[in-house]
C-alpha cells in the first residue's frame, strides 16, 4: 500500500477527484477527499515534498492508512488529484467570477482574467512550489498539463473581446498548446522560482500583454478579420 512508485497511479476507486468534488449525492466521499486533499496541501505548504509521507498524511489528516488506499493508490496519486483538484477550482472560480460580472454588465478584460489567476496562484505559494515541482519531475502529468484547453479559450474568447477582434473559429491544438503553455509556464515559473514581482501589476500587465500579443497575431492572419469600430475596453 502507497509504494513509493514514481509512476502516476489510477485511483482505486473508479471516479475521479473532479466527479467526486462536483457530485452532492457523494457527501461523505466528497468530504473525506477534500479533508485528506487539505491535509496533503497543509503538510506541501509548511515542509515541502521533503516532508510529505503516508504517514505524515494520516497523522494530519486523522485518517488511517486504510482509509488513504481507498481513494488513493499511493502518494502520487494524492499528487496528481490535488493538480485534478486545483484545476478544477480554477475553472469554477473563473466560470462564476465572469458569470457575475455578465450578470452586473460589467465587461472582463484580459487582465482581469491575468489578475484572478495570479491571484489564486499566489495563496500558499510554498504548496504550490512543490506541486510546480512535481509536475515538473513526470512527463505523463505535463503531457496532461499541456492539454488545457478550457484555460487556452478563455484566454482566446476574452482576449480577443478585449481587443475588439472577432475570429470565425476555435483556437486549433497548436495554437492552444503554445497559448495555455506559455501563459502557465510564465505564471508557474514565476511562483516556483519565488519571484516576489509576481505579485506587481507589471507582472500582471506584462502577462495580460503575452495573451493579447498572441492572440492578435493569431487573428490578423484570419480571412476576412473584422475588427469591430466599437471602443476595445482598455487594459
Amino acid at each position: 500500500m502507497f509504494s513509493g512508485n514514481p509512476a502516476m497511479a489510477k485511483k482505486s476507486q473508479k471516479t475521479s477527484i473532479k466527479s467526486i468534488v462536483r457530485a452532492p449525492q457523494q457527501d461523505r466521499s466528497r468530504q473525506t477527499v477534500e479533508a485528506i486533499l487539505e491535509s496533503a496541501v497543509q503538510i506541501l505548504e509548511t515542509e515541502g515534498l521533503d516532508g510529505f509521507k503516508v504517514a505524515a498524511l494520516a497523522e494530519r489528516s486523522g485518517y488511517g492508512v486504510g482509509t488513504l488506499y481507498q481513494y488513493f493508490e499511493n502518494i502520487d496519486a494524492v499528487m496528481m488529484a490535488l493538480v485534478e483538484l486545483e484545476s478544477e477550482r480554477q475553472r469554477q472560480t473563473l466560470l462564476a467570477e465572469f458569470s457575475d460580472a455578465a450578470a452586473r454588465g460589467k465587461k472582463q478584460t484580459t487582465r482581469d482574467l491575468v489578475d484572478m489567476m495570479v491571484g489564486a496562484f499566489s495563496q500558499r505559494r510554498a504548496a504550490h512550489r512543490a506541486i510546480i515541482e512535481w509536475v515538473l519531475s513526470r512527463r505523463d502529468v505535463r503531457m496532461i498539463e499541456g492539454r488545457n484547453t478550457f484555460l487556452g479559450q478563455m484566454l482566446a474568447s476574452v482576449s480577443l473581446r478585449t481587443q475588439g477582434l472577432t475570429m470565425q473559429r476555435l483556437l486549433n491544438p497548436t495554437e492552444m498548446f503554445v497559448l495555455s503553455r506559455s501563459f502557465l509556464g510564465a505564471l508557474r515559473t514565476a511562483i516556483w522560482n519565488d519571484d516576489p514581482d509576481t505579485t506587481s501589476p507589471q507582472f500582471a500587465q506584462a502577462m495580460a500583454d503575452l495573451v493579447d500579443g498572441y492572440m492578435y497575431m493569431v487573428a490578423k492572419r484570419e480571412p476576412g478579420i473584422a475588427e469591430k469600430k466599437t471602443d476595445a475596453t482598455d487594459h
